[in-house]
């Protein structure tokens, strides 16, 4: 117990000092920094605030070595659109599955077969009836394949593919797997 603490007192304590440069000021404590310069000194007033974005810009910088990669605009990829919520779109790092699938433990079959030569989209045979979806971006790094019209979603981990139908917004299909 004590080790853990140990490492998560040293966490939090990296996190404030991270964040400390951002809210420190150059102007005396207690005083704003326009308050500091008079009338009498303008080129004074400038150069402090010359000074305060000099500071600003090393915390920016800090606070950008202090993300993690994932969330970072340089790990964005090849894709360049983001996601709905304003996030980067991460690629997956696990290959899509695709093929012959059973699905429950109803055993419930749908097949998945990539079109095209990359993974933009996927034709879904459930049903006996065949689904386009094509790709949407995603912040988690799953597979999320979408078809407005008939309102299907397909998603992908490394563990299983869900399908949901999101107009009666139930899971039509759940702990898929690819066939042995």
């Amino acid at each position: 117990m004590k080790p853990k603490f140990s490492v998560l007192l040293g966490v939090a304590g990296l996190a404030c000092t991270l964040a400390l440069p951002a809210h420190a000021d150059s102007s005396k404590p207690g005083k704003p920094a326009k308050a500091v310069a008079s009338k009498s000194q303008p080129h004074q007033a400038d150069d402090q605030a010359a000074a305060m974005a000099t500071s600003d810009t090393a915390a920016v910088t800090i606070a950008r070595a202090a993300t993690p990669a994932l969330l970072t605009d340089a790990t964005q990829g090849t894709r360049t659109s983001g996601t709905d919520n304003g996030f980067p779109d991460v690629n997956p790092v696990f290959p899509l599955k695709a093929g012959h699938m059973v699905c429950g433990t109803s055993r419930m079959p749908i097949d998945v077969k990539v079109e095209g030569s990359n993974d933009d989209s996927v034709l879904l045979t459930w049903n006996k009836k065949h689904y386009l979806l094509k790709r949407k971006p995603t912040s988690t790094g799953a597979y999320h394949f979408d078809d407005a019209k008939a309102g299907f979603v397909l998603i992908q981990i490394p563990t299983k593919s869900m399908l949901f139908d999101k107009k009666n917004m139930t899971r039509l299909a759940d702990d898929c797997i690819p066939r042995p």
